[in-house]
């Protein structure tokens, strides 16, 4: 009898959990809302993870609905994790900007009593190979 009042009380608190979250994505809120822009995704899927999000909360408030929220929260987690995978291996995949700039600067000549010019350019990109 113990064990099941644990096992209750366990899925009620992940439930609320769950609910919580699905509540905040549907809201809006702004650390939601820029973590999936981070990823680039839109307010579609914010609204799509919130929902499922909500159902899987209050499934597991019912005592019997394990499985169907089993199948929502893998579906959830599933996308998440394979959207931030995606997500890091493209950042780490790309080349990092090249800085295309030019600086000049003005030195005083140490015999002279005049001002050197000095230019440092960078080459650029499109010459690289």
């Amino acid at each position: 009898m113990t064990r099941t009042i644990g096992i209750y009380g366990v899925q009620v608190t992940l439930g609320l959990i769950a609910l919580a979250s699905g509540y905040a994505k549907l809201s809006g809120a702004a650390l939601m809302v820029q973590q999936f822009q981070a990823l680039g995704l839109g307010h579609g899927f914010l609204f799509a993870a919130g929902t499922a999000e909500i159902l899987a909360g209050l499934c597991l408030l019912l005592p019997r609905g394990g499985i169907l929220v089993a199948v929502l929260l893998t579906g959830v987690m599933v996308g998440a994790l394979g959207m931030t995978i995606g997500h890091v291996a493209s950042a780490v995949s790309a080349k990092p900007p090249i800085p295309q700039f030019t600086a000049t600067g003005y030195q005083p000549a140490v015999k002279q009593h005049t001002l050197q010019p000095i230019v440092i350019v960078s080459p650029l990109a499109a010459i690289d190979i």
